[in-house]
Order: C-alpha cells, then structure tokens, then sequence
C-alpha cells in the first residue's frame, strides 16, 4: 500500500490539489493561504510543492494529498486513496462480488447499500407505478436532473424484492439486515420472518461526504396507505449515524464553502426543492436537531448557518436545540421565518419559487429572534415575567461561545428588563460554574482514557532538532550521531529510525521541518527563517540541556515538599544529594 500512496503523489501534486478548494497565492517557493480548518485573517497556512506537503502554523494541521483530503472532505483513508488513484489513474487491488466474504464489514455494507440504490433508481424508471411518483415529484419542482443528483429511486410494494434480489447478487441475509434493510419480525409464528423495510416508498438515498451511500430516507408513494408513518429512514447502523450525516451536503459541499453559509432545514424535499429554487448551500438533519457532531462537520466549510425548520411544534423545538448546538460550538448562527401559511421550504417552492432566494437573504440573528420572541410575554409591572424572560434569556446567552458577543446581549438584557447588569452576571456565572462542574464530570465519565496534554518546552525543541536534520542531513549527520540524548516517547523512535535510514519521511517529520523552515508574523503571515544549521543545532541542544534540567529541578523541588509533609528523611536526604549535584553543575557553568 505504501508503494501505492507514492506513486500517486508522483503523480500529483499537492499544489494542484490544494487549489481546487483554497485561493493559493504564490510566496516564493511556496504558496500561502487562509487556513480551512480554524478562523483567520492572516494566512498561516502554507502548501510546500518541492515536499508534496501542507501545513498550518495556526491549528498546527499538516500533511499531504491524503491527509488534505481526509480532512475536507470528512473522509477515512481508504475513501481518499480511492478517489485520488482514480485521478492519478492507478488501479487499486479489485474486489469481486464472489469474495464479498474476505471484505470488511462496513465496506460490505456499503456496497450492498449502493446496489439497493441502483435498484432503487432502476425501479424508478421501469416500474409499472413510475408514472405516480414522477406525476408527484414534478407537482414538487423535482425534475430529472434533480432525480439524478439526488439519486432518487422507487421502492416497490411487496415484503421480500430488495432482499430477493440482494440474495441473488451473493449477499448473505445477516449482512443485508445489518444495513437496515429489512425489518426481523420478532413473533416466531410470523411466515414472513424478515422482510423489507421500505415498501411502496419514494427513496432519498442518504450519502456521506464522499458521496457513499450509507442509509435512506423513504416517503410513502402518493395514493398508498398514509395512515402509516409519511417518512421512515433507515435505523442506525455501522455506516449510518443519524447525528453525524447531513442530507444533501454532499450536493451541495462546494457551494457551501464558495457562499460561506449554510442553510439548515429538516426534511429531504425541502433540499431538493432549494435546488430547484437555486439555492443549493443547503442540508437536512435527518429526524433530529442538529448536534456538536453536524456543527463540526458543517465548521470544515463554513462559520454561518441559517436555521429554517418547519413551523409547527416539533419544528421550534429542533430550532431550539439546533440554536444550542450552534451557540456552544462557536458558529455564527439567524434563523430564516418563512411567509404565513408556509410550513416548510418545500410548501414555499412549490408555491412560487423565486420568492425562496429573497427570503434566504433576511436572516434574523438568533439572539434577536429569541429577544422578539421571549420579551412579548414581558410586563414591567410584574416581577413574576420579569424573573421567567431573565431565565430564558440567559439560558440562551450562557451557550453563547464568544465573550465579548456575550457581553453585549447581556448588557441588552439588562436594559429590556430593567435590571442590573452586575446582578445578571452573577447568575450567568452561577449557572456557568454549575455547567463547567457537570461537562467536567461527564467528560472524566466518557473520556477517562483520554488524556490532552499540551507539548513542554522539551518536546518543542526535541522536535526542532528532528526538523533541523529533516532540512540539513548533510551538515548535521556528524552532530547527529554524536547527540548523546534521550527522546521523550515516539520522538526517540522516530529519531532512531530517520538517522538509521529506516524512515525517509513521515508527517510528523515534515511538520517539524516546517516550523524550523518558517515562523508566523503578525502583519505579513508566513515569513522565511535565516537558518545556519550548525549554530541553530548547537543553540537547540544548549536549550534542550537547559529545559531538561529546569524539569528535573521542578520534579525534584515538589519530591522534596512530598517527602518533607511525609516526614520521610531518608528520601529527603537522596533528593537533596541529588539537588546539590544539579545546582553545583549550574554553578559551574
């Protein structure tokens, strides 16, 4: 595998890559630009052709073609090595539908879900009932490019045609159960046992970033039974997360980026529908309101969201929840009101299309919005909705991620109510403190394996010494072999292996490289470093001497104080010895 990732960075470049997503502008023999993945103005993030590799000094990501990818698009590796050897044109190792039993479990999974969608579209066109649902989806705007995009299918009626024809291509019942396929029928007296899950239904295909299907949506045909549930989607599965999958965002990934907004809606049609109407930065939450896991995502393409949920009562409540997430995580987030007797965006479009790019562009900040909203109940002559507006309020503000955004809806507070500002803030600190206290508590319940510990002095230097020997191998090889020192952790395996010849290159080694070769300026960005490699080695190994023992003196002076409170003389006395040794050292020097 490795052979294969090499050649196909032989084959492109990392510049050609990165251009197609960011706005390169050239920096002697490298190109800078603002960095994708954390909020900036001055560029720090630099893309180094002659390395094939990329990095920021900003958010310290790096990498190359690869790791760019994995990181734009939301993909694992494998997804990325297949999209970029298709580009380079290198074949991958194939597999056929005979030796689906030597695959992995989720790519198995996969790929039966991308037959069924096939199917699914097959159906669409041949069916006998196709012109019922084309009659429906052209009365929605839906034409045949939007059927294509969205890869929009037909589900026939009967129990057993996916799973049917599934078997016939090879795949085994348990695996296509375990993409959500099938409904198991718990009563051992049923006949039909297991049986298809979505029957007589239109199919929204639900795809990752890559464009993968992992899961569906399915909307009951027109004239079937509509006393059953209108949608049903696929359950949850090894592929499919419902609170990490967005419909329609890979659709509409690129657009959202150029836009630098997304639009939020709840239902499938209410996407597709916005296409028609061309508007296309936009996605669906898939039965639920939007969580830190959609934010995330949403943060590798833009900082702005609109919020535009259905009107009715379940609909507010997700904006609510959605408003949250968007508050806590740091986006920057309005709420879209549509027109009177709209309920959705869908309902909108069919009306009259063109007023949906209008209504797009007057957003509300959401904390205008709540303002509007809460303070209708407002009555200065009773202290009762006095206290019920402050504690609703708040309890917005205080998930409010920016301080100084924060701050000023306060302060607004204070004024619409008639309160002081020092008496708000003491209960938003209150209510802050208690936050902190519980968020601590379940992330040591969930994450106690999970350790975040920020680089010592120590491990700086270690790793500029790597990165100056990355850059001067010649000059430095003598120095190199002759450094009588113990790396902390991967360092010193990652040191053992590159001076041997065991590891030409890695990510690690090529971002130490980087922060060698380049320092940030806070006016001109990413300026180059005047490097003399000898007298910067000699300089970093002073350094690094000095930041070992300033290590051991701390760890020496806090043993000391523990075994003074211990009354423990016999460890005080070897600690002491061994204090005396490192000051007269320092003495000497």
């Amino acid at each position: 595998m490795d052979n294969v990732t090499e050649q196909i960075k032989e084959r492109i470049n990392v510049v050609d890559v990165i251009s197609e997503y960011l706005k390169l502008e050239k920096a002697g023999a490298n190109y800078k630009a603002l960095c994708p993945f954390h909020n900036e103005k001055t560029p720090s993030f630099i893309v180094n052709p002659e390395r094939n590799f990329w990095y920021c000094f900003g958010c310290q990501k790096g990498g190359d073609i690869f790791s760019f990818i994995m990181e734009m698009e939301g993909m694992e590796f494998r997804d990325a090595l297949e999209r970029l050897a298709e580009r380079a044109g290198i074949e991958l190792p194939k597999f056929s539908p005979g030796a689906v039993k030597e695959r992995s479990s989720k790519q198995r999974l996969l790929e039966i879900l991308d037959i069924a969608a096939r199917y699914y579209q097959e159906q669409l066109k041949k069916h006998p009932k196709r012109w019922e649902i084309i009659k429906y989806l052209r009365a929605r705007n839906v034409t045949d490019d939007l059927i294509d995009n969205f890869r929009i299918g037909y589900a026939p009626g009967g129990w057993t045609n996916i799973l049917s024809f599934l078997k016939a291509k090879g795949y085994g019942e348990p695996d296509i159960e375990k993409t959500g396929l099938l409904v198991k029928k718990q009563n051992a007296g049923n006949e039909r046992g297991i049986y298809d899950r979505f029957r007589d239904r239109i199919m929204f295909p639900v795809l990752d970033v890559s464009g993968k299907t992992v899961g569906f949506s399915a909307r009951v045909a027109p004239g079937a039974d509509e006393s059953s549930a209108k949608y049903i989607n696929t359950p949850e599965t090894q592929v499919y997360d419902k609170s990490a999958v967005l419909y329609g965002l890979y659709q509409g990934k690129m657009v959202i980026r150029s836009n630098d907004l997304v639009i939020i809606v709840e239902g499938n049609m209410d996407v597709v529908a916005s296409h028609f109407a061309g508007v296309k930065n936009i996605v669906a939450v898939s039965g639920t309101a939007l969580t830190p896991r959609h934010a995330n995502i949403l943060k590798r393409y833009t900082q702005n969201v609109k919020l535009c949920f259905d009107m009715d009562e379940a609909g507010q409540r997700a904006t609510r929840k959605s408003i949250q997430t968007c508050l806590q995580t740091g986006l920057d987030v309005e709420v879209i009101l549509l027109p009177k007797g709209q309920k959705d965006v869908s309902d909108l479009v069919s009306a009259d299309s063109k007023k949906w790019p209008i209504i797009v562009e007057k957003g509300i900040v959401v904390m205008e919005y709540f303002f509007n909203k809460i303070l209708k109940q407002y009555d200065s002559n009773d202290v009762r909705t006095k206290k019920i507006v402050a504690r609703d309020l708040l309890n917005i503000i205080k998930d409010i991620a920016d301080p100084i955004e924060q701050s000023y809806w306060l302060k607004k507070l204070a004024s619409s109510i008639d309160v002081d500002e020092e008496v708000l803030t003491e209960v938003l600190e209150k209510s802050s403190v208690k936050k902190e206290r519980e968020n601590r508590i379940i992330h040591t319940q969930q994450n106690n394996k999970t350790i975040t510990k920020q680089k010592t002095r120590q491990e700086i230097l270690e790793e500029r010494l790597l990165g100056l020997f990355v850059l001067y191998p010649d000059d430095l090889k003598k120095k190199a072999k002759n450094l009588s020192y113990q790396f902390i952790g991967e360092n010193q395996k990652l040191w053992n292996d590159f001076i041997s010849g065991k590891a030409e290159s890695s990510t690690k080694l090529d971002e130490c490289a980087m922060k060698v070769k380049y320092i940030r300026d806070g006016i001109q960005g990413l300026i180059e470093n005047e490097i003399d490699p000898l007298k910067d080695w000699e300089e970093t190994v002073i350094e690094l001497n000095k930041a070992v023992k300033d290590n051991r003196l701390a760890i020496l002076k806090h043993d000391i104080k523990k075994a003074k409170e211990q009354g423990d003389e016999q460890a005080i006395n070897i600690l002491m010895k061994e204090l005396a040794i490192i000051l007269s050292y320092e003495q000497a020097e």
